[in-house]
């Protein structure tokens, strides 16, 4: 059986396009902060406010910058945490985002992971607006559902036996070969990473998409692995996106021991 070359070029981000990509420019320094009425909390706001720039030469000062501030991290944490514990009621959700204040290493960590992302998003797509544009893999998803209603007694989601037979009427949406299957689900993760970092609060793929994402799940229940180590590429999938206990999973590990490839 051969990968589904139609299938494979609908599930295909658009190459890299360096013209595209956004220049590095120059922000605006973040004003002093003045809010919490502690001097060394409002020098760690500003710090935080320099790294989440993204810009390259004000994180670095500000790393360096932190690193003068002698006060021990733990303290600075729990000083932060009661000024916000007290401003906010003791709101929990709050309180809770205090946890990390001080790390501010994982935040430019975080910060130039997801601008680097964003600069990839923008290279692939040419803009924020295209990014977010309906892709024809998302369209053919549609197409696919069109008309069929949410499962029984559910806001969300489809009845995956209905849905099934609806994406294997079309022959470009349907994974020939396991690889197939872990390329479209990589399409989805990648395109829902682009947009994440492009955008706050970006949300959840369009419900017949994440539909199709769990169909070609389910079909690594069904289609038998070519070789061992297409076998084996399944099971890391598994392993690395913590899915070994989906109701799913169990039939098809049982699929890459007795599909044969041996």
């Amino acid at each position: 059986m051969q990968d589904n070359q139609a299938f494979r070029a609908l599930f295909t981000l658009p190459q890299v396009r360096e013209s595209a990509s956004t220049s590095l420019t120059v922000p605006e320094t973040p004003a002093p902060k003045n809010e919490t009425g502690d001097r060394e909390l409002d020098a760690l706001l500003w710090l935080r406010d320099c790294i989440k720039t993204a810009h390259p030469v004000l994180i670095e000062k500000a790393l360096e910058a932190f690193k003068k501030i002698k006060t021990p991290v733990n303290e600075l944490e729990d000083r932060y945490t009661k000024h916000v514990a007290r401003v906010s009621n003791n709101h929990f959700g709050a309180v809770l985002m205090t946890f990390g204040f001080a790390d501010l290493e994982s935040l430019a960590e975080r910060v130039i992971k997801r601008q680097t992302r964003s600069h990839e998003a923008i290279s692939r797509f040419g803009s924020v607006d295209q990014l977010f544009d309906e892709t024809p893999a998302e369209a053919a998803c549609k197409t696919a559902l069109k008309g069929l209603g949410k499962k029984k007694g559910a806001l969300w989601g489809y009845d995956s036996a209905k849905a099934d037979q609806r994406f294997m009427k079309l022959p470009e949406l349907i994974p020939t070969t396991l690889a197939d299957c872990l390329h479209a689900q990589e399409y989805s993760s990648e395109l829902h990473q682009f947009r994440q970092a492009s955008l706050e609060n970006a949300g959840d793929h369009c419900p017949e998409f994440q539909e199709y994402e769990d169909f070609c799940f389910r079909r690594l229940a069904h289609i038998k692995p070519r070789t061992r180590e297409e076998a084996l590429s399944v099971l890391d999938h598994l392993e690395e996106r913590e899915a070994t206990d989906r109701t799913e999973s169990p039939a098809i590990i049982r699929n890459l021991i007795a599909g044969g490839w041996a």
